[in-house]
């Protein structure tokens, strides 16, 4: 039985007005405020039809569609760095409508939840896992279904090193799971959702198109060991090494990671593989959000190419998050404790590209973007290609 605490509550519904729209010629983009004044919000999905589930770390479950945001949940949950964190929908969710929701409770650990979405609210349907060790730190937290119609959970060492290397503990790991909550029979330990350990605190997944898995991690923040946040490729049973590799520091038996910051510290949190890009110059690209580092940062899939875009112009960024239309949508984390909130703060942004590039160019566009990195054409050419393709559409 589910605990009544965790009932649905649909409540009424306001319009969130757009407070600014910015193009930021540089990067090629135009920025606007979606919504605003939001209360630390955490992790965001976007269901077929445009919906958007966005969770907030006090306990919420917002939906925001249309220029309307609505609370369609709540729930009595954790403090410190644990709350209501992951959200993600079912890969048949025009069929069934349903939502899954990792919380944390201190006295309970940390849960997934899934929920059907009604219209009196969501309903709890079935409790996918639960007994994840938590903490006021580090408590992981992503959801997300991968391609092969798996769900995948990230979870944090809960301030207990020892335990992610711990093949018996579900604490520094990422799980595999069926959409019911079973163990695959073709996960890497027999009978256990254990996919890939050794990890600190990861807290963002991603998959590109030929079924890579990534992720973000949090380095140590330590006096001798620091910093070292990394961003790795993620295989089936692999150990990453938490605490004995961190960085180039990296033990016989372990995975290096794809990058990591070295002695800057990033405090990466969501990430995103984006496929079907609208804004050509990101597509194919590795986005994470940076905490501490107050940046959004890209990747190229080999690691090769690391920029940090929007570096200070939004504070603590929380997660980039793919709209359906190839859109990207950032989640800032300003109101957390950490930041230094404006009274607007906290934002969720749409980004999308500027000039707008019709969608059959949009190859030619991301080609033109590679030319002008490698030095193949210039500033001055790539806008000025660019201007003439937005005018073809």
């Amino acid at each position: 039985m589910i605990p009544l605490y965790i009932a649905a509550l649909l409540l009424a519904a306001t319009a969130v007005p757009v407070a600014w729209s910015q193009v930021y010629q540089e990067e090629g983009v135009r920025v606007e405020v979606v919504a605003d004044q939001l209360r630390i919000p955490w992790d965001g999905e976007f269901a077929p039809d445009g919906l958007l589930y966005l969770t907030a770390r006090p306990g919420i479950l917002h939906t925001i569609h249309n220029g309307t945001i609505s609370d369609v949940l709540h729930l009595d949950v954790g403090g410190g760095e644990g709350g209501m964190l992951g959200v993600a929908v079912h890969p048949n969710y025009t069929d069934n409508r349903l939502v899954y929701v990792y919380h944390t409770r201190l006295d309970s650990g940390n849960t997934v939840v899934r929920y059907q979405y009604q219209e009196s609210g969501l309903i709890p349907e079935r409790v996918i896992i639960d007994g994840i060790p938590s903490s006021t730190n580090h408590n992981g937290g992503r959801i997300s279904f991968g391609p092969d119609g798996m769900l995948y959970v990230t979870t944090g060492d809960a301030s207990s090193a020892p335990l992610s290397r711990n093949l018996g503990s579900l604490a520094g790991k990422i799980l595999r799971l069926t959409p019911d909550g079973a163990v695959p029979t073709d996960n890497p330990f027999e009978g256990s959702p254990v996919y890939a350990y050794g990890l600190r605190n990861p807290q963002g997944i991603s998959w590109d198109d030929t079924g890579r898995m990534v992720s973000t991690d949090h380095g140590p923040s330590g006096f001798y060991d620091r910093a070292h946040d990394e961003i790795n490729v993620i295989v089936p049973g692999g150990d990453y090494g938490w605490p004995e590799s961190i960085g180039d520091r990296v033990e016989p038996g372990t995975i290096p990671p794809l990058i990591h910051s070295g002695d800057e510290t990033w405090a990466p949190s969501g990430l995103v593989r984006l496929t079907n890009s609208s804004i050509p110059q990101w597509n194919g690209m590795i986005l994470y959000g940076a905490l501490r580092g107050q940046h959004l940062g890209m990747v190229s899939p080999d690691g090769s190419l690391h920029q940090k875009l929007f570096e200070g112009e939004f504070g603590r960024i929380r997660a980039p998050i793919q709209h359906p239309d190839g859109s990207v949508y950032l989640l800032t984390s300003n109101t957390d404790g950490r930041g230094l909130p404006s009274p607007d703060d906290d934002l969720l942004i749409r980004i999308t590209a500027y000039p707008p590039i019709p969608d059959h160019l949009r190859q030619v566009a991301s080609l033109l973007w590679e030319w002008h990195r490698d030095g193949t054409i210039s500033r001055t050419q790539l806008d000025e290609t660019l201007a003439h393709l937005s005018g073809l559409g």
